[in-house]
């Protein structure tokens, strides 16, 4: 026979410090002192410290580059001891800054006096993620809808050129000139065609057909593809796979061509070096109802290359941004398109002049 645990039996068990410790959101307690007095997991993992180097410190030390953030602690301190919420950039110790949003509160003891102030920040890296993410994917199914209407008036026209510009080929075989004039004609009847055709795949429905993957055999078919090109250029291709990694779940060819993709795009920002990693993903997962939590794979494709301005690097999977001459700047915005329909993501992190990295991210088979 079961037992139900009674609340007086939880609380017994379970501290506050426990239940702050297992939150995913950054905690921290500032003192009337304005010294940190508690941490949990959430906030060392935010600041990039550890709780040792935490406790104890000033909050104008620890957070001097955070203006705002002080002024929120200063308020809820204050004569007027306020509650405030802000959304900002919040400016590490150590690495990169990251985008949060801030609660801040008075703390008081039992007795009702002011006690410090608790600050609660939330890392909204992932959110704003998401939110690009679902912006892009609205402009995508406009232009989709687009492609869809214009491509058929457009289809049949390029087909009439293109058969009346082979006709006259056979006219003007003898003649070298007109006869390069018509190559041309047709090649860029064709190239609109492809275009078109990438167009419409941005408006197709998916149509996945998912099995069982093992990501390793599928980047060994794509590196093989690749290999003549890598050694022509004369690009090292290095290989740093985790041999414990579970099946993903995917569309194989799809996922062949968005990997082809990402190499190809690797291979022509001139590099002297191609480094493909694979390893579980710890910057997230997806929990849904009581199920375990869904891991990732993630694929790294890193270069040295010419890399890209950071201006660019909100458009990069924007249909139509290229900086390639002969670009058609769809390519990425496709590979971002397919991995989204696996349920993954995909992300680029680029200096200019030191190279690039872009990291597919796909669901893991269930265990």
């Amino acid at each position: 026979m079961s037992t139900a645990t009674h609340p007086s039996d939880v609380s017994a068990a379970v501290s506050w410090q426990d239940v702050l410790t297992s939150l995913e959101d950054a905690v921290m307690v500032v003192d009337l002192s304005h010294a940190v007095s508690f941490v949990n997991q959430a906030a060392e993992t935010l600041t990039g410290l550890s709780a040792r180097k935490l406790l104890a410190r000033a909050s104008d030390d620890l957070f001097g580059a955070n203006r705002w953030l002080l002024d929120m602690i200063d308020n809820s301190l204050g004569p007027n001891e306020s509650t405030s919420r802000a959304e900002n950039e919040f400016v590490k110790p150590r690495g990169k800054n990251v985008p949060v949003s801030a609660l801040v509160s008075p703390l008081r003891d039992p007795d009702g006096r002011l006690a410090g102030s608790v600050l609660l920040l939330r890392d909204r890296t992932l959110r704003q993620a998401m939110e690009e993410d679902l912006r892009r994917s609205d402009r995508l199914a406009l232009l989709g809808k687009l492609a869809a209407g214009l491509a058929h008036e457009i289809k049949n026209p390029l087909g009439g050129i293109k058969g009346a510009a082979q006709l006259i080929r056979a006219e003007v075989a003898h003649d070298a000139s007109l006869l390069e004039n018509t190559d041309i004609m047709i090649r860029e009847v064709d190239r609109v065609n492809q275009l078109l055709d990438q167009l419409l795949d941005l408006a197709r429905p998916a149509g996945l057909q998912v099995e069982p993957l093992n990501v390793h055999e599928l980047l060994e078919h794509v590196l093989g593809l690749e290999v003549h090109a890598a050694t022509a250029a004369k690009v090292r291709v290095q290989r740093f796979f985790d041999p414990s990694l579970p099946m993903i779940i995917g569309d194989r060819s799809r996922l062949i061509q968005v990997f082809l993709n990402l190499v190809e795009n690797a291979l022509q920002a001139k590099p002297t070096r191609v480094a493909v990693t694979t390893r579980i993903e710890t910057d997230f997962f997806l929990r849904t109802g009581q199920s375990s939590a869904t891991k990732f794979v993630s694929v790294d494709f890193r270069d040295d290359g010419s890399g890209i301005d950071e201006d660019d690097l909100p458009d990069i999977f924007s249909p139509f941004f290229t900086r390639k001459r002969r670009g058609t700047g769809l390519g990425l915005a496709i590979c971002d398109r397919t991995i989204k329909e696996h349920g993954g993501r995909l992300g680029v992190e680029s200096q200019l002049g030191e190279g690039s990295v872009f990291r597919v991210s796909l669901p893991a088979q269930p265990d």
